[in-house]
């Protein structure tokens, strides 16, 4: 894992190693299958459309104290998720649900307040995990991991060094595993310790001296366990990264003729050459090209300029934050930097570790103009990226880092969630993509690749290019 968890409670759970220990924590409704589809977790049965619909919650689920998991008890911690989690609108929209529980029938009813096309994929969110009642009575509590009632998943939290371990122990019952249509081999962990490690070939060496049996590695460290024998290994999209501004008012970036000026600072393939040695997929949008209605085309991407973007950056001073794992390093964020100082800008740099750096992009607006956005877009659907750069910024509950609603953009996904015919809703969702990048909303710039590995005897799985910690298995 490469930093500690901001938060043991999925209600306010953010970045990878937070969603990493909330999926190992609480289990969701559903659970993402292969070829976008849905499978069930804590529902055994579930019927859905953009307004709505039922879920059948499966016998015998409980809590880790023993608490029966009832549709009341999922309710009550629905609830709990849209009044506290910023990944509200990615999952009910902007709306308010209303939750209907039936403990006789064991369903669970909900109903949106305006359609919204992407709320069984969200149902699969980590951060929907369903936190049990003795969690909610103590949300502080919760997030820092001290009330193991509040667990409903597989395992529960048993020890925990920041900076070094955490360590997980399976139930003994009461929990389930979701039901792919392709069947995991082997058997779950009784125990699992993640390892903190902020250096990429720190996990590489571990996986090569046997003292790691699984890790995701990104950048040269991959190298150096791919096609290594005894090792499982594989290649997928892990983030989305581009350049993302902060237009709050007062701000320099909230001018567009600045920001557009930063785009032509920037080439697409100067970046994917520092972050990824040149292996990610150029980006056209703040999507990779396998999420549905993804804009792949370069037409209305800003192109370089270095001459025209000197004549507006000369001079300004620009603070610039970024992920440590934007690339070796916080390679990619150094590019940025570079590239923006040869226009004549004067650039404050701050690579920081994941968890501290999307903390502060949300508590501390103020300290930023210029982000590398490394988007982990869990639903791996348009409005998961979106939400970075629409609708309700931190500060009124959602995750639109920016400060700036666009209205006009939130009346077109509006219309494209109660759009039932695929090619019309893609067609809104290319004008969306397209008015943000000729607007400077984003800069987009590539893919970060990521090669989850196993040691012999070990495996783990990726489904809708993403890494699913409910298929960890010891398979000799």
């Amino acid at each position: 894992m490469i930093a500690d968890p901001n938060s043991f409670s999925p209600l306010n759970a953010s970045g990878v190693s937070a969603n990493t220990v909330s999926a190992m924590l609480y289990t969701t409704l559903l659970y993402q299958d292969e070829d976008n589809t849905t499978t069930g977790g804590l529902a055994s049965e579930y019927e859905l459309d953009p307004n709505g619909g039922t879920l059948t919650i499966r016998d015998g689920a409980t809590c880790a104290d023993g608490t029966e998991i009832t549709p009341t008890v999922v309710a009550d911690s629905l609830q709990a998720f849209v009044e506290n989690s910023r990944a509200k609108e990615i999952v009910f929209g902007p709306g308010d649900p209303s939750f209907t529980p039936d403990d006789a029938a064991g369903t669970l009813s909900i109903e949106l307040e305006q359609p919204w096309a992407d709320v069984e994929r969200g149902l699969t969110l980590t951060e929907t995990g369903i936190v049990c009642p003795a969690g909610l009575e103590d949300l502080e509590a919760t997030a820092a991991g001290e009330v193991e009632g509040a667990f409903s998943g597989a395992y529960t939290l048993t020890a925990n060094q920041p900076g070094v371990t955490i360590d997980f122990a399976l139930r003994e019952s009461g929990y389930t595993f979701p039901e792919y249509a392709t069947p995991v081999e082997g058997v779950p962990a009784d125990k699992v310790t993640f390892a903190i490690m902020a250096d990429y070939n720190a996990m590489a060496n571990g996986l090569l001296t046997d003292t790691l049996d699984y890790a995701t590695l990104v950048g040269e460290s991959k190298s150096r366990v791919a096609g290594e024998e005894g090792f499982e290994t594989s290649i997928y999209p892990a983030t989305a990264m581009f350049v993302m501004f902060n237009q709050r008012e007062g701000m320099p970036m909230a001018d567009a003729d600045t920001r557009r000026a930063v785009a032509q600072a920037i080439s697409r393939e100067a970046f994917n050459d520092a972050a990824t040695d040149g292996e990610g997929e150029i980006l056209s949008s703040y999507v990779p090209s396998e999420v549905a209605c993804a804009y792949t085309e370069d037409d209305a991407v800003i192109p370089q300029d270095a001459e025209a973007a000197s004549e507006v950056l000369d001079g300004l001073e620009i603070s610039l934050t970024g992920t440590q794992s934007t690339g070796p390093n916080g390679a990619g964020n150094s590019y940025i930097a570079q590239a923006l100082g040869e226009a004549g800008a004067e650039v404050d740099l701050r690579n920081l570790d994941n968890t501290t750096w999307a903390t502060e992009l949300d508590s501390k607006p103020e300290s930023w103009d210029v982000t590398v956005m490394s988007l982990l877009n869990m639903s791996r659907t348009q409005y998961g990226g979106l939400s970075q750069i629409t609708g309700s910024s931190p500060e009124d509950g959602g995750r639109n880092s920016t400060g700036v609603k666009r209205e006009d953009i939130q009346e077109k996904v509006d219309a494209a969630m109660a759009e039932t015919d695929e090619a019309a809703r893609c067609g809104i969702y290319e004008e969306i993509q397209k008015e943000l990048l000729q607007d400077a909303a984003i800069v987009p710039l590539s893919t970060l690749p990521a090669q989850p590995s196993t040691a012999e005897g070990f495996s783990i799985r990726q489904v809708n290019g993403t890494v699913s910690m409910m298929t960890l298995r010891i398979t000799g």
